[in-house]
């Protein structure tokens, strides 16, 4: 069984990371709402076959229908460095902090552009 996120594409981009062995990977990253206003932020890697399709398209996808599959997540306490602590906000060495968790996702389907991920024929000369 697996978990998948419906939603609608509230923005995203591709964006370069450096990774620990100081090499660049290009990570494309979205946040996805549901009906209710739940956020969830989706990150794809180069190791997904639908990497290099989606880098070209995630930027025009603003607004769009999207499900997908949660092949991985990771969640953390995250610490806002200018983030002024106010009612109800949780502080930790005097910076306000919270929960983040990022969703690594795999079969991606945007409902709208169902021929997106079909492989075209090479052009031929």
């Amino acid at each position: 069984m697996a978990v998948v996120i419906s939603g609608t594409v509230k923005y995203g981009g591709a964006y370069a990371v450096k990774g620990k062995d100081g090499s660049e990977k290009l990570m494309v990253s979205f946040t996805v709402f549901d009906e209710i206003g739940n956020t969830f932020s989706c990150q794809m890697w180069p190791d997904d076959p639908q990497h290099a399709v989606l880098v070209q398209a995630i930027a025009q996808m603003r607004r769009q229908p999207v499900q997908v599959v949660v092949a991985g997540f990771s969640a953390r306490l995250r610490e806002f460095k200018d983030k002024v602590p106010g009612p109800g906000d949780a502080v930790r060495n005097g910076r306000v902090v919270d929960v983040s968790a990022n969703f690594i996702v795999t079969q991606v389907h945007f409902p709208n552009y169902p021929d997106l991920f079909t492989p075209r024929p090479a052009a031929t000369v």
